[in-house]
């Protein structure tokens, strides 16, 4: 008869933590590989041989270009582009003008941080809409037989075809509605269908015991329906989340006269000339690491509230 030590059990421990850590160094290093074959890649599309080189700068010059633009743009101040109109308008009372703003104004900076508010703002009253209805329809089942029809009819519209609608409803004069409403519309659409879904995936043996034991169905909801549903929640967030980046950045390119958007939409009419490529690829290249970022903030969120669930550290990896 064998037996079980406690030598054996720390060993164990060991050989799991090696084996932790062994995937934990891959990682980085397969990470850091494709980082350098992306821009070797990059590079090679970006040469003088290459048919698209009028179209993609090197890699290094689209860094350049972003660093040197940040805070202050000469090429937006010679086009009188700037992000301050408020600040313009008060300057304007005591006989100022453009010239007088300060230069962060006229930089990516401020455009740039105009983009993030608005979709975390967005992304975040979506979510509260979606989860709201969509988890109170656990209590009440008849709110889902009148909600499930209508997200149904508008989730199978393209949000491609919606997103101009909202910049010909609201207009390219209120850019907080127009940006914010897509992503709204967008986000409540999905965290309804995900909280829905994550009930619906929650194993029917489960709210049988639980019925069992005398539950009724505030009490279900609370400790069955509840803590079941957060970890698939929190992957269709994650989801959410990364399409709003690119859905909120497309809104500007179409006619918004602030944010990311609008500098991608403004520097492609010189794709061919001066600093074109560069600036467009530069942006574009920013909002994708930017997602990414926070996308690996929001990973470590999601695994330390659902670290007691096997499923919420699959969908947290």
């Amino acid at each position: 008869m064998t037996t079980t030590t406690e030598t054996d059990i720390l060993d164990v421990r060991a050989a799991a933590h090696r084996q932790k850590r062994r995937r934990q160094i891959a990682y980085v290093l397969y990470l850091i590989l494709g980082l350098i074959l992306s821009l070797l890649i990059w590079q090679l599309v970006a040469a003088p041989f290459s048919p698209l080189f009028y179209l993609v700068p090197p890699p290094f010059d689209a860094f350049r270009h972003f660093g040197e633009n940040l805070m202050f743009s000469e090429r937006m101040l010679e086009r009188y582009v700037h992000a301050c109109p408020d600040l313009l308008d008060e300057l304007e009372l005591t006989g100022g003008g453009m010239f007088d703003l300060p230069d962060h104004c006229f930089g990516y900076i401020r455009h740039i941080m105009r983009t993030t508010r608005n979709i975390m703002i967005a992304v975040t009253l979506g979510t509260i809409f979606g989860l709201t209805v969509g988890l109170s329809s656990l209590v009440f089942p008849r709110i889902a037989d009148v909600v499930t029809p209508i997200a149904g009819f508008f989730g199978t519209t393209p949000i491609f075809i919606a997103a101009p609608f909202f910049v010909i409803w609201f207009g390219i004069e209120y850019p907080l509605m127009t940006t914010v409403g897509v992503v709204v519309f967008y986000t409540t659409l999905l965290m309804y269908f995900f909280s829905r879904r994550a009930a619906d995936n929650i194993e029917v043996g489960i709210i049988e015991s639980a019925l069992t034991l005398g539950g009724d169905r505030r009490s279900i909801f609370r400790w069955v329906y509840l803590p079941g549903t957060i970890p698939e929640i929190a992957g269709g967030f994650r989801i959410a989340l990364a399409g709003a980046w690119g859905l909120g950045t497309l809104v500007e390119v179409l006619g918004i006269q602030m944010g990311g958007g609008f500098l991608i939409r403004m520097w492609s009419f010189a794709m061919g000339v001066l600093e074109g490529p560069a600036a467009v690829v530069s942006l574009i290249l920013f909002f994708g690491v930017l997602a990414v970022v926070v996308d690996g903030i929001l990973v470590l969120f999601i695994r330390y509230i659902t670290r007691w669930s096997e499923s919420g550290r699959k969908l947290g990896l």
